[in-house]
């Protein structure tokens, strides 16, 4: 006699760990034992269904290419789990505040006009402030007007790609120019891009030239909120269409095959394991270099374009005063070329005059206590505007080591002799099921820049939804 078979099929949604779980028992009338099947992942049940689930994604690492990415997966009905190592999101943007003023401890500035950038920042609801294009250079004990985006667009456009690729170095010091000018480019170029120009590829500099002429990349401006209230509209986004965010969550692991992953995390003293259809992995070119994560199996491929890539150092230092004693409120940017800090910026939202070096001056800083930084600040300042006892006027400093963060390890990349692919490299798929997002994957020059991480991660979340 056959007795008829009937399943029961339950379907669960883990909140903390962001994914769909299905268990369903069978049973007859003949009260054959009970049989357990258990369907991880989306695709899995929709197979066993034949009804079409949202895809399951996991992001490595919550800062901005993360969390744009996770925005927009999650308008694609994706079930999406952001992991951040750290005890906030953001990445290198990090906003604190002085006295109801926002301090930049990361980013800071919007560069030209990024269209993607642009939106997003409507889409918060937040204004911005223009930041003044001009320039003066502190030489001789006096302040002069110098036109520096002029001058550094007119080198970097003497590059000629059609001959072989070399150091910034190495062009700049065949080129007919005078050594005044030698000096205020090379100074830019390890400044702007936190680079040794004696490893940064020429190539890579006129790329990122020429885009830029096409975005107007010499305008900046300011969030009046800072840059956080960014990071805070996505994360708010994501939570309000069922995204989950955790953090204090550190990637350990990373098994793979396609169509399937395994996130191995330690958090809160423990081992938890996320599983998936696919990962965005936007690791910093710093933490890459470790190798602390490990995929299995293994990317040489990737890791080999993370290894060829540089990863620069910069000086940041901000100080907060108690009135402005400086002679013109918003004065833009003073270059001090010969100064171990060389570059110097006024912000209208309040008393801030901010510190910044780049490079090879960043590494010689590197070791500095903040006490020191901010003594040496105080004296560039005094020298540059002829102020004694600034001491008494300053309020506060700040500063933040990210070449000493665990999960960062440097500023921003950039890209040696002949590593113009190394980007495409980083940023490709793997099998579907593997992706990759963040400043060092831009393929257009624009690395260091939060619109270039921005727009790897709406790029990742295209990848996704057409795999």
């Amino acid at each position: 006699m056959r007795f008829r078979e009937y399943w029961i099929l339950v379907l669960g949604f883990s909140l903390d760990l962001g994914r769909l779980d299905a268990w369903a028992w069978s049973f007859s009338a003949a009260c054959r034992p009970l049989q357990l099947r258990h369907f991880p992942t989306a695709a899995n049940l929709s197979r066993v269904l034949n009804y079409p689930m949202a895809k399951t994604v996991i992001i490595i690492g919550g800062g901005i290419a993360g969390l744009a990415a996770a925005n927009e997966l999650l308008r694609k009905k994706c079930l999406v789990t952001v992991l951040e190592a750290k005890d906030r999101f953001g990445g290198r943007i990090h906003t604190i505040q002085d006295r109801g003023l926002p301090i930049e401890l990361g980013a800071e500035f919007i560069h030209g006009k990024s269209k993607p950038l642009l939106q997003a920042i409507r889409a918060a609801g937040l204004s911005t402030h223009d930041v003044p294009a001009s320039n003066q250079l502190f030489e001789k004990g006096k302040l002069k007007s110098a036109k520096i985006w002029e001058t550094v667009g007119e080198i970097m456009n003497r590059i000629n790609p059609r001959k072989p690729d070399c150091s910034f170095r190495d062009f700049i010091d065949k080129l007919k120019c005078d050594a005044h000018t030698r000096q205020l480019v090379c100074t830019f170029v390890e400044g702007f891009d936190a680079a040794h120009t004696d490893r940064i590829s020429a190539h890579s500099l006129l790329k990122a030239e020429r885009f830029a002429e096409r975005m107007e990349g010499e305008t900046q401006a300011r969030i009046n909120d800072g840059y956080s209230a960014l990071v805070e509209h996505f994360e708010n986004e994501i939570r309000s269409h069922g995204g989950t965010l955790v953090k204090g969550a550190l990637t350990r692991r990373i098994r793979w095959k396609s169509g399937t992953v395994e996130v191995t995390v330690h958090r809160s003293g423990s081992e938890e394991m996320f599983p998936a259809e696919s990962a965005v992995v936007t690791l910093p070119i710093g933490v890459w270099k470790t190798r602390e994560l490990i995929f299995e199996p293994a990317l040489p491929e990737k890791q080999e374009a993370a290894d060829k890539m540089l990863f620069g150092n910069v000086v940041k230092i901000t100080l907060v005063f108690r009135k402005r004693w400086w002679p013109k409120p918003n004065f833009g940017f003073i270059h001090a070329l010969n100064e171990p800090i060389p570059t110097w910026w006024s912000d209208p939202r309040g008393p801030i005059l901010t510190g910044w070096a780049g490079g090879p001056k960043a590494d010689a800083l590197s070791a500095q206590s903040p006490e020191r930084l901010e003594t040496l600040a105080l004296a560039i300042l005094k020298k540059i505007f002829g102020i004694p006892a600034l001491r008494k006027q300053l309020v506060s400093s700040h500063s933040y080591d990210w070449a000493d963060d665990p999960h960062i390890r440097g500023a921003y990349s950039y890209l040696p002799v002949n590593g113009l692919d190394l980007p495409k490299t980083l940023a490709a798929p793997v099998k579907n099921t593997l992706f990759f997002a963040g400043e060092a994957t831009a393929t257009d020059g624009q690395m260091g820049t939060i619109f270039g991480a921005l727009e790897s991660g709406l790029r990742v979340a295209k990848e996704i939804s057409r795999s």
